[in-house]
């Protein structure tokens, strides 16, 4: 069985206490959500995007068959409060977005 790993082209996360700031230059893409000491929610959120042309290359030039995996892997730089239940959801972006242009301190 051959893998194949992409990588993305483009990334952010995106902070709901900050909605201006768009950070993608950080080494770290964060997921969070807290609540911060004046009791407001904070929440993070990250975008990714793959090369779609990539994607359709793989498919249909480099795979045979009709039966193949595909997984999206994540790892933990850095865990609070996570339990064995905490899921991450994929989901598809509604509208195009910029690849984030900041750091976050």
């Amino acid at each position: 069985m051959a893998v194949y790993k992409l990588f993305p082209t483009q990334d952010a996360t995106l902070y709901s206490a900050y909605p201006t700031m768009n950070t993608g230059l950080d080494a770290i893409l964060e997921a969070s959500n807290r609540i911060d000491l004046n009791g407001t929610p904070d929440v993070a959120r990250y975008l990714i995007q793959f090369d779609t042309s990539e994607i359709q290359d793989i498919i249909n030039n480099k795979i045979s068959g009709d039966s193949y995996a595909v997984y999206l892997k994540n790892f933990i730089a850095e865990a609070q409060g996570i339990n064995q239940n905490t899921k991450l959801e994929v989901r598809a972006t509604a509208q195009a977005w910029n690849n984030g242009n900041g750091y976050t301190l």
